[in-house]
């Protein structure tokens, strides 16, 4: 079997690649399956992106073309991201290729009731021209399965990543992380305001921020809010740092969102036996429970200042979640059960007549 991977590029440092990632680093399931990749979508200014997606769409062109491959596996957000995606599946179908699309956009839903009738039609056709659809959690199901006419095809496949054997979770730290694009959607003013509230209880932690700065300055937003000994903004964090960070630095992480998939950056630091504070939207509720995290609804940063509080008050507590947290990402979440389940998804794709 010879599969076609089109997606992002690892510029971009979002959840997608990082799923992108997993599959390319796993030797076996790539020499399995013959997969090559090819993206068509990397961070940059407008001309950057857009030079950069068309080159990208002639690559696919001349590897069809020139190559006979039996799946194309497309990785799919909202936006242009379906428009690109729409042009590479038309491609496939010159070799008359089975197609599967992996949709990660978290705002998808809201994306496509804002457009018009017209390119509501040329979404639904996407979605219709598709073998197999996965979508990151049950949450939504309901709404991918309306678009469609076979809603059989919908699958749910959660992201996963790679899991330690044993619990790697250090008790001694105080520290906080937000790990993630930091912005508005997000949560990042609401977690903000939960940091005054640490503050004016003389909470001994600090909170460490890595991501893209889409506010366009939070190093003043930190200052003008009095929060310098508190919050500190470290830009990016790469992936060989991660694990040095979660492993000595971090005790709870923290992602008040307002609209995901499922997140990359919550089974990561579970998977590191780090509880969450998180909240009740999309495919979270799936993975993160009373049971293993703290789940509150998007902007109740009180909620948040709470749970920080008590959370880092009682050590049976921190104990009793890093475990649950650890336990569900190692039983449910991780790449070797997701291989297994994608592997067997192209099995089944490929022996499909139609």
């Amino acid at each position: 079997m010879k599969v076609l991977m089109v997606g992002v590029h690892k510029s971009t440092k979002g959840g997608m690649w990082t799923v992108v990632d997993n599959y390319l680093n796993n030797k076996d399931f790539c020499r399995k399956y013959n997969i090559k990749y090819i993206a068509s979508a990397v961070s940059g200014n407008p001309i950057k992106r857009l030079l950069y997606s068309i080159w990208g769409i002639i690559k696919v062109f001349f590897y069809t073309i020139f190559h006979k491959y039996d799946i194309l596996h497309v990785h799919m957000s909202e936006r242009m991201s379906v428009f690109r995606k729409r042009i590479v599946i038309k491609i496939s179908k010159i070799r008359k290729s089975k197609v599967i699309i992996h949709m990660h956009g978290a705002e998808f839903e809201t994306w496509y009731k804002s457009l018009n009738e017209r390119n509501k039609k040329k979404v639904r056709n996407t979605l219709n021209g598709a073998n197999k659809i996965l979508i990151l959690g049950e949450y939504w199901k309901d709404f991918i399965s309306s678009l469609v006419e076979d809603e059989n095809k919908v699958e749910v496949l959660y992201n996963a990543v790679k899991c330690p054997k044993i619990n790697m979770y250090n008790c001694k730290t105080n520290k906080l992380l937000f790990l993630g694009a930091i912005g508005k959607r997000k949560g990042i003013f609401d977690l903000i305001e939960a940091m005054k509230k640490i503050k004016s209880e003389r909470v001994n932690t600090k909170l460490l921020l890595y991501g893209p700065d889409v506010t366009d300055g939070i190093e003043k937003i930190i200052k003008d809010s009095q929060l310098e000994d508190y919050i500190e903004y470290r830009g990016w964090l790469h992936n060989e740092e991660k694990a040095k960070l979660f492993t000595s630095e971090i005790a709870l992480n923290i992602l008040p969102s307002y609209n995901e998939g499922l997140p990359m950056t919550i089974l990561e630091t579970m998977s590191y036996g780090i509880p969450n504070i998180t909240t009740n939207i999309a495919a979270i509720p799936e993975v993160v429970n009373s049971n293993n995290g703290y789940i509150n609804s998007p902007g109740d940063y009180e909620k948040i200042a709470q749970n920080i509080i008590d959370f880092l008050a009682n050590k049976n507590i921190r104990k009793k979640l890093s475990d649950k947290s650890f336990n569900t990402i190692y039983n449910g979440f991780s790449i070797e059960k997701h291989i297994e389940k994608i592997s067997r998804i192209y099995e089944e794709v490929q022996q499909w007549k139609k």
